[in-house]
């Protein structure tokens, strides 16, 4: 009962929202920006281990592939292009 639940990031996905979807008095946020404040907060939790980061990594010559599996919906990650 209560809380805040806030998705962390940009991505794709749905969640069912309504009076009996989420638990009572609660709140469910998706903000697009955050302060810098909270950037450090994240990444302490990323850092620490609460929070694990799933990343894929393509090369510099690869680097339109991410962009396709975003929009076909098969990336389901942080994507990372290394030169």
């Amino acid at each position: 009962m209560g809380g805040d639940q806030v998705l962390v990031g940009v991505g794709s996905g749905s969640l069912l929202v309504g009076m009996l979807d989420k638990p009572w008095e609660s709140s469910i946020r998706a903000p697009y920006w955050g302060y810098r404040s909270e950037l450090f907060e994240v990444l302490e939790l990323a850092r620490s281990g609460p929070v694990r980061v799933e990343t894929e990594v393509f090369s510099l010559d690869e680097a339109p592939k991410p962009y396709l599996k975003l929009h076909t919906g098969q990336l389901r990650c942080r994507a990372v292009i290394f030169p």
